[in-house]
């Protein structure tokens, strides 16, 4: 039970007799004055409590708190460092990993002999209590190391205290300001604090491959760049090689410098693109002759499409024979670079084909296999239901659209934009999200509006003799459309429809990794090239130039490459932009695209004209004062995007300026607070320090007080104003003053 007592006790006896000697003074000027006698009692008592009051204070109350005897400290707190820097490898594994199989072979055989409980604390930047298996699940990515707030929060969360802190890590601590925080804590709950280093006094020599970027789809016998940016850490790392391989066989080699890390950089290859098909391209990092540098990702592929644009062939699929089919083929006749190839389902195991020019085409149906799939260019999927195709296939549509930069167009009708679509794989590739319908009447007639981004687009500039709204308003009046939820973020709205109820979206679009998706949300669009207002020739002009638009979805118009092997805050980040030549033909200047680049808060950064010419790049520049992402857009004619490319802008991490173990911190903490600081791999001497401490016949027997202030709050501080006040008011109110 808590206990009142004084700190100051002598001054209850000397301030007692000042008090008293001050109160016989005041009551003998009193009486000389001829104060009346109750007036003066008055006085006198306001004083003696302002008086005692403040003799209290000044000796000090405080409320003392012993712990009680029979408390146990019966349990370990156990911190794990998973900051960036325990994520360098040395020997075979990482030294999260080394101190995760420390734990498992070494200390918890120990704590469970000496029946005490553990409590693990993972901690970096911040500190967060966890079980085993969020211990072996977590990942050394922390950008910051807080050990001093790690120790606080382990030895107040729980009451009493734990009987040892014991902190498993490499020693590199980047935020020391909770430090002596942590030492006061620890010395005042008598905690000792136990520091088990992990890692090597040079710090693990690190090197590996972490991204490779390459165009998803080029010309044949065209030039591209592929890049691969690789970061390494520790000093003095050897010459490295690097090796480009196409379809498993060398294009190219390049030779490494010896250099001294930390370091991010990236290199370029620049190589011819292979014939039709895809084509496998793979980046190997070989293992230097130093056995003591580890490579932890050694190799990365990407692939690239090779198809030539004289040809573009499109799969259309339907789930019947309808007549979009025939009035879309029938457009493609007068352009023989689109060939349109038909897969039909006229029963549940019949098939119908058109225009299948091989037995390697369609023979058994849909593709089976990304490589059949990627000899389109364009898949259409025209009035399906739910069910024509199966999970195989729309994971194939969503590897092909994402990968290879392949276009996909949806179809269809109130049937086709089925609700059991929803949550599907090829509902996340499409730039809609499809509705549950209930008595909306889809068949009620509307029109068809172009929006303003669509009155601008090359696809919908389908006449030379009229405007673009002119021609587009001669449309005739249309039903049967699908009514769709919403519209995913970031997707182009190019028709709307004018009547009708429900979501007036008819067709939209949206990029899909490297290509684009997109749906004609209405199933009997045909009926555009039967009408009388307007021309056949509007109809067939348009999906001719739709198809082009999906075919070159993959394939920019230009390129842009950061020439900053890893740019940091304060860098001038140059950029190389190119416009491809296309092999065998006369590429067509871009005429003055511009360039937009726009900072991590949004604020643009540089507007700039381009004046290119086909196979010469250019460049140009812009400062980066700020880590975080920047955007660079080169837009063509009316806005339209032709290249994006993110930048990312970043500090190298201080985790992992150097890598060298640092024990000295640690031995820091162990020296003011009783405990010990050890190296990871003299296992000998810390079992046996660990042993002899972890017996709970040792643990310190001195009982701890707590003490907390006593009387001084602001109701004291009240009655003492309020004393003084009573005072002054009744001499002033007697004409005593």
């Amino acid at each position: 039970m808590p206990d009142f007592t004084f700190h100051a006790p002598t001054a209850l006896l000397y301030c007692s007799l000042a008090v008293a000697a001050m109160l016989l003074w005041c009551g003998t000027m009193l009486l000389r004055r001829g104060v009346p006698r109750y007036r003066m009692v008055v006085i006198l008592m306001l004083r003696l409590v302002f008086f005692i009051a403040l003799v209290l204070l000044i000796a000090r109350p405080v409320w003392t708190s012993p712990e009680p005897k029979d408390t146990t400290r019966n349990h370990i707190a156990l911190l794990l460092d998973r900051s960036e820097s325990m994520s360098v490898i040395e020997g075979d594994t990482t030294r999260y990993q080394q101190a995760v199989a420390f734990i498992r072979t070494t200390l918890l055989p120990m704590i469970d002999q000496s029946q005490l409980q553990v409590r693990p604390f993972l901690f970096a930047n911040r500190t967060q209590e966890v079980d085993g298996d969020d211990i072996a699940a977590a990942e050394p990515d922390g950008q910051t190391t807080n050990m001093g707030r790690a120790i606080v929060q382990s030895i107040v969360a729980s009451d009493p205290p734990p009987l040892a802190v014991i902190a498993l890590t490499d020693g590199i601590l980047t935020n020391t300001q909770d430090h002596n925080r942590a030492i006061s804590v620890a010395v005042n709950r008598n905690v000792p604090l136990i520091g088990i280093g992990f890692g090597s006094e040079t710090g693990g020599r690190v090197v590996g491959l972490e991204e490779i970027i390459a165009p998803s789809i080029a010309e044949p016998e065209q030039k591209i760049r592929i890049l691969v940016r690789l970061q390494a850490t520790g000093e003095a790392i050897p010459g490295l090689e690097l090796l480009l391989l196409r379809d498993g066989q060398l294009a190219d080699r390049r030779r490494l410098d010896p250099f001294d890390g930390p370091r991010i950089w990236s290199e370029t290859f620049e190589v011819t693109t292979a014939p039709d098909g895809v084509h496998t391209y793979e980046i190997q990092l070989m293992p230097p002759s130093d056995k003591s540098v580890v490579i932890s990702n050694s190799h990365m592929t990407t692939t690239v499409r090779s198809v030539s644009s004289q040809e573009i062939r499109v799969l259309y699929v339907q789930g019947g024979l309808t007549w979009d089919y025939k009035f879309v083929h029938i457009a493609m006749n007068e352009d023989p670079t689109i060939r349109l190839t038909g897969l039909s389902r006229t029963a549940n195991s019949s098939r119908f084909f058109e225009n299948v020019q091989s037995d390697a085409d369609l023979i058994n149906g849909f593709p089976n296999t990304l490589d059949k799939l990627s000899e389109f260019r364009v898949v259409v999927l025209s009035n399906l239901r739910p069910g024509d195709l199966t999970d195989n296939q729309q994971q194939l549509l969503a590897k092909y659209c994402g990968q290879l930069g392949g276009g996909v167009l949806m179809i269809g009708g109130q049937q086709t934009f089925n609700a059991s679509w929803r949550d599907s794989r090829l509902e996340e590739l499409l730039p809609v999200q499809f509705a549950v319908v209930g008595n909306t009447d889809s068949n009620q007639s509307f029109s068809i509006e172009v929006t303003d981004r669509a009155s601008k687009h090359p696809v919908f500039q389908i006449s030379d003799d009229i405007s673009t709204s002119e021609a587009w308003n001669n449309l005739p009046l249309f039903s049967n459309r699908a009514i769709v939820d919403d519209v995913k973020p970031g997707a182009e709205i190019w028709l709307k429809s004018q009547g009708g109820s429900g979501n007036p979206v008819l067709m939209a679009s949206q990029r899909y990794g490297n290509g684009v998706a997109g749906v004609i949300c209405m199933q009997n669009f045909w009926r555009w090239r039967l009408s009388r207002n307007s021309e056949p020739r509007h109809f067939d002009r348009f999906w001719r130039q739709l198809f082009r638009y999906l075919a070159d979805a993959g394939r920019n118009a230009l390129t842009m490459t950061v020439t900053n092997s890893a740019p940091a805050p304060g860098d001038e980040i140059e950029l190389l932009i190119e416009q491809p030549e296309v092999a065998g033909s006369d590429t067509k200047q871009i005429q003055n695209p511009r360039l937009i680049v726009t900072g991590p808060d949004q604020r643009e950064l540089l507007d700039v004209v381009l004046d290119l010419q086909p196979g010469r790049p250019a460049t140009t520049r812009f400062q980066a004062d700020t880590s975080g992402m920047y955007t660079a857009s080169l837009l063509g004619s009316d806005d339209i995007i032709l290249a994006s490319h993110d930048i990312q802008v970043r500090d190298i991490a201080a985790e992992l300026v150097s890598t060298a173990r640092n024990m000295e911190l640690l031995r820091q903490f162990a020296a003011v607070s009783g405990g010990m600081a050890i190296e990871a791999e003299k296992s000998d001497s810390l079992n046996d320090f660990l042993r002899e401490f972890l017996q709970q016949d040792e643990q310190p027997k001195s009982e701890t007080t707590y003490v907390l202030p006593a009387g001084m709050n602001g109701w004291v501080l009240a009655m003492l104003l309020a004393c003084l006040s009573a005072d002054w008011l009744c001499r002033k109110r007697w004409e005593m003053l």
